[in-house]
C-alpha cells in the first residue's frame, strides 16, 4: 500500500510572497516530498509577485480588501475558509505566520487536535481595540498549544518565553538558501561601485542621508534600489528621487522597480555594497530578522550597516562589512571611501560572506531542526 503523502497547510493573514522565509521553507519541504499548500490574501505591492514555482506547492490567495468594517467581514470569512481546510484534507500540520492567523492555529489544535507550529516574524503591536485584544487572546492560548513557537531573532524569542513561559521556542535566522549563492567575479565584470538596496521601502530602513552622500564620493559610485512602498510610505520613492535632484547626484541614483525575490537575487549579484541601515528610532531587534544583509552576502555584496553595538558584533568584527552612522552623511560617505581605498579588504569581505552563507548562514541550516519535529 502506497505511503500517504505529507501535507501541510500554510496560513497567514497577507500574501506569503512577503515573507521569503515562508518560501524558503517551503521550498525545502516541498523538495523532501511535502505536499505544500498556501492559504493567504493579496496584498499591496506584491501584486505581480507570486510564490515560488514548484510541483508540489500550491498558492491560494483570496484579494485584497481595505481596512473598514468590509475588511472584519473578510477576515472572518477567511477565518472560515482555513478552518474548513483543515477540517476537509487530512494535513499532518498547520504553519500559521503572523497574529491574524493565529486563531485558526488555537482552533486548529484545539478542536481539530492537528499539529500546528507558529513562527512569529513581525512582533505585533500592543493591542489596542477589543479585536485587537482577542487576537493576542488567541496569540497566548496558542503558545501553549504549538509544538514550536519560531522567531527570526533571539531577543524577540526570549522576550517571549519570558512573557509564555509554558510555550517551546526555537530561534531560526532568516537567511537565504544554498542555491542563491553568486557566483560572478564583481573585480573583472564591473567598471561602477554599486550602492544596492532591496525590500520596502521607507526611511525608517533606507535613509535619504545615503543619496547625499554620493555627493562626497568619487562619481563612480552610484545607488540602485528595489522594492516596494507600504502604506504609510506612499510617495517615497519620488522624494528620494527628488533629493538626488536637489544634490545633483540623479543620474547616480536608479530606482529599478518590483521583483520577484529570485530575480532580486540575479539582479544583485552585479553590484557591489548592500546596504542595511535602519533609524535609530527603530526598537523592534533585526539583526537575524532581517533578510538584507543575509541576501546580499549570498549576492557576493559585503554590506553596510549600523554602527550599534549588535550589528558591529554579528557583522563587521566577522569580516563581513562596515559600519556607519546611518543619521550622518559624512560617516556614510567615509565608511565607503574606506572600502573604495582598500580593495583586498573589500574582496576578503566578499569571500568571507560567501563562504558563511554556503557552509552556516543558509536557510537549510537554520530550518533544520524545524524540518526535524515536522518529520516526526
Amino acid at each position: 500500500m502506497a505511503e500517504k503523502p505529507k501535507k501541510i497547510l500554510y496560513v497567514q493573514y497577507t500574501n506569503p510572497a512577503a515573507f521569503p522565509p515562508l518560501e524558503n521553507s517551503a521550498w525545502i519541504l516541498a523538495n523532501s516530498g511535502w505536499k505544500v499548500k498556501f492559504l493567504g490574501t493579496e496584498a499591496l505591492g506584491f501584486e505581480n509577485i507570486s510564490i515560488v514555482t514548484h510541483p508540489n506547492i500550491e498558492s491560494v490567495l483570496v484579494p485584497f480588501c481595505p481596512a473598514g468594517l468590509k475588511q472584519k467581514i473578510h477576515y472572518v470569512k477567511y477565518l472560515f475558509s482555513a478552518l474548513r481546510e483543515i477540517a476537509s484534507r487530512d494535513y499532518q500540520c498547520v504553519y500559521v505566520s503572523d497574529l491574524f492567523s493565529s486563531p485558526v492555529g488555537w482552533l486548529g489544535a484545539k478542536f481539530f487536535k492537528i499539529r500546528v507550529f507558529y513562527h512569529e516574524h513581525d512582533t505585533p503591536e500592543v493591542p489596542h481595540s477589543t479585536f485587537t485584544r482577542l487576537l493576542h487572546w488567541t496569540r497566548t492560548q496558542l503558545s501553549e498549544k504549538a509544538e514550536v513557537c519560531v522567531f527570526p531573532q533571539e531577543e524577540r524569542a526570549k522576550k517571549f518565553l519570558a512573557q509564555f513561559s509554558k510555550a517551546k521556542v526555537l530561534t531560526c535566522f532568516n537567511m537565504p538558501l544554498k542555491s542563491t549563492i553568486s557566483s560572478i567575479d564583481k573585480a573583472s565584470t564591473h567598471p561602477e561601485f554599486v550602492l544596492w538596496y532591496h525590500g520596502s521601502l521607507l526611511e525608517e530602513r533606507f535613509p535619504l542621508e545615503v543619496v547625499k552622500a554620493l555627493k562626497y564620493l568619487p562619481s563612480q559610485v552610484k545607488l540602485k534600489f528595489a522594492g516596494y512602498e507600504t502604506l504609510s510610505s506612499k510617495g517615497f520613492v519620488e522624494r528620494l528621487l527628488r533629493c538626488a535632484k536637489e544634490y545633483g547626484v540623479e543620474e547616480r541614483v536608479e530606482y529599478c522597480g518590483v521583483f520577484a525575490r529570485a530575480e532580486l537575487f540575479q539582479i544583485a549579484q552585479h553590484y557591489h555594497l548592500g546596504l542595511v541601515l535602519f533609524d535609530r528610532k527603530f526598537v523592534q531587534p533585526m539583526v537575524g530578522a532581517s533578510n538584507k544583509p543575509f541576501d546580499y552576502l549570498a549576492c557576493g555584496l559585503p554590506i553596510l550597516t549600523n554602527d550599534s553595538k549588535d550589528w558591529v558584533e554579528f557583522f563587521e568584527k566577522k569580516g563581513l562589512g562596515k559600519s556607519c552612522n546611518p543619521e550622518s552623511v559624512e560617516s556614510i560617505a567615509q565608511a565607503i571611501r574606506e572600502l573604495l581605498a582598500d580593495t583586498d579588504q573589500f574582496c576578503n569581505m566578499r569571500k568571507r560572506g560567501l563562504e558563511k552563507i554556503s557552509t552556516e548562514w543558509n536557510y537549510e541550516a537554520q530550518f533544520a531542526p524545524i524540518q526535524k519535529l515536522l518529520e516526526n
